[in-house]
């Protein structure tokens, strides 16, 4: 009897590893839930209308959206659900990224955001929840950091 009680002790840790190596495997698959989770869209830039530029040292950020979502912003009205605002991202004068922010509903705060390589398609291991959190800021201008550049009529390429 002794002998199956320390054949147990001994065996019990294996056992313990071994299922615990099953379990984990499972959550160790690689999953692209990062960017799949939402459902941002890459729009038609040739119906966008540049609204501001952003330079900072050499980056240079080409901020693109609807005339509709011009004319609301505008006249203080909330942007209409699936806006698209898009910034075009320059580093050295060479286009490396397209940022997209998606009005996905009527609420204010629904607002989904996404990475996209210049080819347009999307950076799949981005955490764009990062957007979000950093967009509430500016709740009160439309979660836009542009929001000024949207509403104003004198800005330059």
């Amino acid at each position: 009897m002794k002998i199956f009680r320390w054949f147990g002790l001994m065996a019990l840790p294996f056992v313990i590893v071994l299922a615990g190596y099953f379990l984990v495997e499972t959550e160790l698959t690689p999953t692209t839930a990062l960017a799949a989770s939402n459902s941002v869209t890459f729009p038609p830039l040739d119906q966008l209308e540049h609204y501001t530029t952003v330079r900072r040292g050499i980056t240079r950020e080409h901020m693109l959206t609807s005339p509709e979502a011009l004319a609301a912003l505008k006249a203080g009205q909330p942007v209409p659900t699936g806006t698209h605002m898009v910034l075009v991202d320059y580093q050295s004068d060479v286009l490396t990224r397209y940022l997209v922010g998606q009005k996905i509903s009527d609420g204010a705060d629904q607002w989904e955001y996404q990475w996209f390589w210049p080819d347009q398609i999307v950076k799949a291991d981005e955490n764009v929840a990062r957007c979000y959190s950093c967009h509430r800021s500016k709740q009160s201008e439309q979660f836009m950091f542009t929001f000024d550049g949207a509403i104003s009529d004198d800005d330059a390429l």
